[in-house]
């Protein structure tokens, strides 16, 4: 592996957190300090002496600077940073940015066979065209096919065609095979330890994998509402009740197939460890049998069930299976070891769990002591199974505990396969749109969520090059400029965006800096997927929007979008004149 450091990477995240910080506290715990106002009178007539002072010079000041604006003429007042502008970037990128009037293009993709996952290592699409051609090139390119084939009637904007580009797409409903045995929908119990608090939000986002579309089951022993998978929340006993109730009322108006139970042990780690005879007495109250029991965080986001099933495929439920992965940090796996991590998803076989169940109090016994609640679950795996904490997983690619810290840009561009995302919340860890998008967190992931329904899991972050290396495109994700154009051999390497000397598992390169480099560095500017609208069952117009560097703090309005028509074509249902070929906002 390869490891190399940039100085255009923070080393810690720039920015602050989404969370308000809790109030300071004494030594000993309480909120209030023994020289508060209430226990100190003269000290609270002193401080509020002070801030009348301070309001009075403040409403002075503001007062002053009031009245000077009013003079100062208005061409010399600092100018508004114009709208859709490309101030900031290196000299490079701007040249090749400015000629470029036309920021739309379509997408005309024609559907191949999925073989095997994506890699680093795999071929990615290369193509001559450029995304975004120039309006000069745009024009003698139209002229050229106009005069050798005059019928052609493109969609013009501004009198400029609209570029098209034929890509090479998988199926965006994954297909399973009748030859193989996939376990159901209904075969898999979902299961997160987690609070009232989180659950109301995060089951939002479960709605992705548990309200899978409906399909016929391929065993017609099955009752119909065994086909939906299930899911277990395990709270604290010492969560309100009233709460608990509102919980379950929000879990049904969004008809989650979601059952609450409560844990008395008091250590969050423990009630990891606890999920496992809570799983086996929940599905005991469900009357029902299931194959995978999938413990995960509740920040864990599928991106496709039919994916998940798919993997499951390779393996005998009848036999005891550990799936999972362990971190792709360095550091993580130096300090705690080869084991499986829970944001990953650590999916146990029936019979796996049914050992571990009966050696559970084992287990607790053993266990309960240790620092996390995934590796307390790898070691009551190990044990049922006869394996060590280093052996007992079969590690599966595509899951991933994203253990990655900062901007995961370069992570999500290098063409590894992605069954799930994590780490996605809170800024202490992963970075979906760097550390230039003006989105909240649940934006972004609410995002990712629209891109990769319509796209089917198999396309998301799927790559492709145009102009030669000029510009990547990753489907649902991102697209990116380069003022120094890529070589095919970049492409098996991930772009370390991350935060500066933190190791990934992973062969990466240095950093790009986001539009302006040090020292005539060259530099990127990538677009981020800012908003996803389903045109029709086969199209949908996906937009992106213009990233700044972290410290430049852009506003949306001032940011520059490129619009993309996916026109998958007419379904049964459509008219050529009910489905135009473009859709400008």
């Amino acid at each position: 592996m390869s490891w190399r450091t940039s100085a255009y990477l923070p080393i810690k995240s720039p920015h602050i957190g989404s969370s308000s910080s809790p109030p300071p506290t004494s030594r000993n715990g309480n909120t209030s300090s023994a020289y508060s106002n209430t226990s100190n009178p003269w000290l609270a007539l002193a401080r509020s002496r002070l801030v009348l002072l301070l309001a009075v010079i403040g409403c002075s000041l503001l007062a002053l600077v009031s009245m000077r604006s009013k003079t100062v003429p208005a061409e010399v007042r600092e100018p508004r940073r114009p709208v859709n502008s490309f101030e900031g970037l290196n000299e490079g990128l701007l040249n090749l940015l400015e000629p470029v009037t036309l920021r739309q293009f379509v997408l005309e993709p024609t559907t191949i066979e999925w073989r095997v996952p994506s890699s680093q290592e795999g071929p990615v699409s290369w193509s001559k065209a450029e995304l975004l051609p120039t309006r000069a090139a745009n024009l003698a390119a139209y002229h050229r096919d106009l005069a050798d084939n005059p019928n052609i009637s493109p969609t013009l904007i501004n009198g400029e065609p609209v570029p098209r580009h034929k890509i090479r797409v998988f199926p965006r409903t994954i297909r399973l095979d009748d030859d193989v045995s996939y376990p159901e929908d209904g075969d898999l119990l979902f299961g997160m330890t987690t609070t009232v608090k989180r659950a109301m939000m995060m089951s939002e986002l479960w709605t992705r994998w548990l309200l899978a579309p409906d399909a016929p089951s391929t065993d017609s022993t099955r009752a119909a509402s065994s086909l939906r998978p299930a899911c277990m929340i395990l709270l604290s006993s010492q969560e309100d009740p009233d709460d608990i109730e509102d919980l379950k009322r929000m879990l049904k108006s969004r008809s989650l197939p979601c059952g609450v139970r409560t844990s008395t042990y008091e250590r969050y780690e423990v009630r990891v460890l606890d999920m496992v005879p809570q799983f086996t007495a929940y599905a005991v109250e469900l009357g029902r049998s299931f194959k995978w029991f999938i413990f995960n965080d509740d920040d864990t986001f599928w991106l496709d069930m039919r994916a998940l099933r798919r993997m499951l495929a390779k393996y005998d439920p009848s036999t005891p299976l550990f799936v999972g992965a362990t971190s792709e940090s360095v550091n993580q796996l130096q300090q705690f070891g080869r084991m499986a991590f829970g944001g990953a998803g650590m999916l146990a076989s029936a019979p796996l769990l049914h050992k571990m169940n009966n050696n559970w109090d084992e287990c607790y016994k053993q266990f309960r002591q240790i620092f996390g609640g995934d590796e307390m679950l790898t070691r009551c795996a190990a044990l049922a199974k006869g394996a060590t904490k280093q052996t007992v997983t079969t590690e599966e690619k595509g899951l991933h505990q994203f253990d990655v810290p900062g901007d995961t840009t370069g992570m999500l561009q290098s063409g590894i396969p992605f069954l799930n995302l994590h780490h996605y919340l809170g800024g202490s860890w992963v970075h979906l749109f760097g550390y230039g998008s003006y989105l909240e967190d649940f934006a972004q992931i609410r995002l990712v969520n629209q891109a990769a329904a319509f796209l089917g899991g198999d396309n998301m972050f799927k790559r492709y090059v145009f102009g030669d290396g000029r510009w990547l495109l990753v489907l649902g994700y991102s697209i990116t400029i380069f003022e120094e154009k890529l070589k095919k051999d970049m492409l098996r390497e991930m772009e370390h965006t991350w935060y500066e000397g933190y190791r990934l598992s992973y062969e990466d390169r240095p950093s790009i800096p986001e539009r302006r480099g040090d020292e005539g560095k060259p530099a990127k500017q990538t677009f981020y997927i800012d908003g996803v609208k389903v045109l029709s069952s086969t199209s949908a117009m996906f937009t992106y929007a213009q990233a700044d560097a972290w410290y430049e703090h852009m506003a949306s309005e001032d940011r520059v979008r490129i619009e993309v028509l996916w026109d998958g074509g007419m379904d049964d249902t459509q008219e050529s004149h009910r489905h135009p070929r473009l859709y400008v906002r």
